[in-house]
């Protein structure tokens, strides 16, 4: 048996619903909330994982950025592998760089051949009047 709990400040029409919807899948509001209580938690552990994963992504675009004219001066043409907001190393093959990034413990890295990169412009949406002229 479970233990009995009282909680405070729980927005009434969120209850009424949460307390059909239980019904209606025939189970009580306990197992409802322990599922809900699951959920939540998996939710926030993912949550937190995406999260670190952005922010390992931010250091190595930024060290890139960083180290991207001495690289382009020293190793044109050559691979670069950036991980952890650090140099890894560069190498004559991107296979050779995705095999030292695989020997890492890391989630996001990034691999690129070294030379200048072309700007491409994006465009999201379209303009109200594209469509009528």
């Amino acid at each position: 048996m479970g233990k009995t709990v009282a909680i405070k400040n729980v927005d009434e029409e969120l209850y009424r619903m949460f307390k059909a919807a239980a019904a209606l899948r025939g189970i009580t509001l306990g197992e409802a909330l322990n599922e809900a209580i699951r959920l939540w938690l998996e939710m926030s552990s993912l949550l937190n994982k995406y999260l670190k994963i952005e922010e390992e992504a931010a250091r190595n675009r930024e060290a890139y950025e960083r180290l991207e004219k001495r690289l382009l001066r020293k190793y044109r043409g050559k691979y670069v592998a950036i991980a952890d907001g650090n140099l890894i190393g560069v190498y004559n093959t991107r296979e050779e760089a995705v095999e030292a990034v695989k020997k890492l413990s890391v989630n996001h890295a990034i691999v690129t051949k070294i030379e200048e990169k072309e700007a491409k412009p994006v465009e999201f949406g379209m303009s109200l009047f594209e469509g009528t002229l």
